[in-house]
């Protein structure tokens, strides 16, 4: 698989050494930037898979990375100089997902490339699980306490009060969470059911 590359660093011929680098069918250079503002730009029209970023030139790279992460959801590999010290804090930072020293074989970058693609993928698909989670519980809760609300108002036992919920959510075809939401914001504005019990944890 062919992964796409913005290289963003301000000195043209270490820009045209590492381009050299990426030749071959697995690395495609989609854009060369100079400066952040570049950079910014080329992530937004040229959508690369991944970007290279030199941390030795303004110091800038990992401010950068974290823009490019948070802005369009690109990662980042940092590349830094073996005459300065390694920003080790600056990996740390949210959207960096690897880092390189120079020299760099072509080898390296290509298997460093490959793995901060992976890795970005992985933590994304955690993130959609994550929320997923979040969302199913926080639809839980409402129903619950929709359950409440109609057991205390009319009287009816739990199971009647789920049916009545499930049911509406069927001939409206809409979420059991959302049908919850009405009852409970009804329940507000009418004043009513203010003893039902709390959401389930």
């Amino acid at each position: 698989m062919t992964r796409s590359i913005l290289l963003v660093d301000p000195n043209l011929k270490h820009r045209q050494a590492i381009a050299r680098k990426l030749g071959g069918a697995e690395l495609q250079l989609a854009a060369e930037a100079a400066t952040p503002e570049e950079a910014m730009r080329f992530a937004a029209t040229a959508a690369p898979d991944v970007a290279l970023i030199a941390t030795f030139t303004n110091g800038d790279g990992a401010h950068l990375a974290d823009r490019l992460f948070t802005e369009h959801g690109l990662p980042a590999v940092l590349l830094a100089s073996p005459s300065g010290s390694l920003p080790l804090a600056a990996a740390t930072t949210a959207g960096v997902m690897g880092l390189l020293v120079e020299p760099v074989l072509s080898s390296t970058l290509r298997a460093t490339v490959e793995v901060a693609i992976r890795r970005h993928q992985e933590n994304l698909a955690l993130r959609r699980e994550v929320e997923t989670l979040h969302r199913t519980l926080e639809s839980r809760k409402l129903i619950e306490r929709a359950k409440g609300l109609l057991m205390e108002l009319d009287l009816i036992p739990e199971e009647e009060a789920f049916i009545r919920i499930r049911q509406k959510s069927m001939d409206t075809q809409r979420p059991m969470a959302d049908i919850a939401r009405a009852i409970i914001l009804a329940a507000e504005l009418t004043g009513r059911g203010r003893g039902a019990y709390a959401p389930r944890s």
